[in-house]
């Protein structure tokens, strides 16, 4: 019976231990695992540190932004993590000039306001044009009206001061979306997020989705709604009546072909992959820009006439305030992503160049 007895204590002892190793076990497994992560979120800290320390310098320059830069060479940034002390593999950086899409809150000339902004209106127009028929089987295109029906209704979401009035035809305000399930209302003031497109008449994730590919590059990722607009642009000075607005001109030096398309006047859209061609031609050896990107370039590449001339530089810059940087870091199987919008200015009193983060995301 002592024996029986003396087991049966054993039994439950050794039984207890192995529940309490595996509880220790899961909780340093589970330490090691927040450990990872902590870091991982660290290094991408860190990065968007390095990358206001680039751009700052960068200003300080010039006063030109182009993809020919540093900041917007990936080999270039990778050796400043190496330069930095850490591991490659742990932190990757990428920053893309936010000033270089079409800024959704330009359409308005002002806010709060209903008036249309022209040259916006048509940088819109040509770009859903080029889009639309560029796949001829997007399902998106209803009729050659589509793009001034999606135009209306982006414009009827920032305006205001109008009585709710619809834009157009096919325009849209609170009584169209207060008619939908669920049912929202309309905003009547500026996008603070590329996803509140969405939320508009007529847009919708697949916008941008190309269905018929034999044109296009398989191996090319499919453009997303922030690929090719932003919120951002909002300038610094009110207006003398207290309002504001949004700038909206776009940098030729870091725009996609896209949009370069859509800067162009009609017809001339194939001219686009000139300019871009232009802007990253490098001489033999292929370690210099052989091509400035300095004010009025472009007219080595295209020919305007004087009126095409005068629209154009009413819609383009050379430079940007506003940078996304989105930085990765990695610690064993742990990954962060960081997503953070950048705005560069010049110190008031130092005169020094800085960036401070208007936004991040993880």
């Amino acid at each position: 019976m002592a024996l029986v007895v003396t087991l049966a204590i054993v039994a439950i002892l050794v039984a207890a231990a192995l529940q309490l190793g595996k509880f220790t076990g899961e909780s340093v497994m589970a330490t090691l695992k927040e450990k990872d992560h902590f870091q991982a979120q660290q290094f991408a800290v860190a990065g968007i540190e390095l990358a206001r320390l680039i751009l700052s310098e960068d200003a300080a320059k010039n006063g030109i932004d182009s993809i020919q830069e540093a900041w917007a060479d990936s080999d270039i940034l990778l050796q400043a993590v190496g330069e930095m002390g850490l591991d490659k593999s742990n932190l990757a950086i990428k920053i893309t000039d936010e000033l270089s899409k079409i800024q959704v809150n330009a359409l308005l000339k002002k806010f709060p306001g209903n008036e249309f902004n022209i040259e916006q209106a048509g940088i819109w127009e040509r770009f859903l044009h080029v889009w639309f028929s560029s796949d001829k089987s997007n399902d998106n295109m209803v009729d050659q009206d589509d793009p001034v029906s999606i135009i209306n209704c982006v414009k009827d979401w920032l305006d205001s001061l109008d009585d709710d009035a619809v834009s157009g035809l096919s325009g849209a305000e609170s009584d169209y979306y207060l008619g939908l399930e669920p049912s929202y209302v309309c905003a009547n003031a500026p996008f603070n997020h590329v996803d509140e497109l969405l939320s508009v008449k007529g847009i919708s994730k697949d916008l941008l989705k190309r269905d018929d590919m034999e044109d296009f590059d398989e191996d090319e990722p499919e453009l997303e709604l922030k690929d090719i607009f932003t919120v951002y642009g909002l300038e610094q000075e009110n207006l003398e009546d207290g309002g504001y607005r949004y700038g909206g001109k776009i940098n030729i030096n870091t725009a996609g072909v896209d949009i370069l398309k859509a800067l162009l006047p009609t017809g001339m859209e194939e001219l686009a992959m000139d300019l871009a061609d232009f802007r990253i031609q490098q001489g033999e050896e292929g370690d210099i820009f052989v091509n400035s990107l300095d004010k009025g370039w472009y007219k080595k590449v295209i020919d305007l006439s004087k009126k095409e001339q005068k629209n154009f530089e009413s819609v383009i810059s050379y430079s940007s305030n506003i940078f996304k940087v989105e930085c990765t870091g990695k610690e064993n199987n742990a990954t962060i992503k960081l997503t953070a919008w950048l705005q560069r200015e010049k110190h008031r009193e130092s005169g020094k160049w800085m960036c401070r983060v208007i936004q991040m995301e993880r």
